[in-house]
């Protein structure tokens, strides 16, 4: 363990990250117990889980890596595919939204057809990465695991919470439950 009074250790053990973790902690939990859970109860915790998560990142400060090399990554294609399927299944025809096509997208047409289960499930592979090397209680890989966790949030997991935040929030102000039947 390092010195309590390096930037690493403060940096880890700040009230603002160790915030954060609980928040994706949380988040994943709830991801992870999707077994019978109802199409509008999963909007409104989803809902609530996201916001908790973009908040909290937003609150843990900046960091730079100590170590040469990053964490592995923990979540298997399976672990993903399981959770992109229960989540499609959850949503039924809620689960597509068009979206704008981004820079550099082989699809040229302005609206791109995209699932509220593919954002989802990779926020979920990055914050379960995340906390699974952060509970390993090494000072450095947690500080390179967050940092790690910041970059992609900035590359391209902050989007698309963003973007499945937007689609579950127009569900839930509509009053809509993915599981009626349409």
């Amino acid at each position: 363990m390092q010195d309590e009074g390096t930037p690493v250790h403060n940096y880890v053990y700040s009230s603002a990250l160790v915030d954060f973790v609980k928040a994706a902690n949380a988040c994943c939990e709830f991801l992870e117990q999707l077994t019978d859970i109802e199409g509008r109860s999963f909007v409104v915790d989803s809902v609530r889980h996201l916001s908790s998560v973009y908040a909290g990142i937003l609150k843990t400060g900046e960091t730079e890596p100590v170590l040469e090399s990053p964490g592995e990554p923990t979540v298997t294609e399976q672990e993903w595919s399981a959770l992109f399927q229960r989540i499609a299944m959850i949503l039924g025809p809620h689960n597509d939204v068009l979206r704008m096509a981004e820079e550099g997208e082989f699809d040229r047409s302005e609206l791109v057809n995209h699932t509220i289960s593919e954002d989802l499930a990779d926020i979920y592979q990055e914050l379960r990465d995340f906390t699974s090397i952060y509970s390993r209680g090494m000072e450095e890989l947690m500080n390179d695991a967050a940092w790690e966790l910041k970059e992609h949030f900035t590359e391209h997991w902050g989007a698309k919470l963003l973007r499945a935040l937007q689609a579950l929030h127009i569900l839930y102000v509509s009053g809509i439950d993915p599981s009626e039947k349409l």
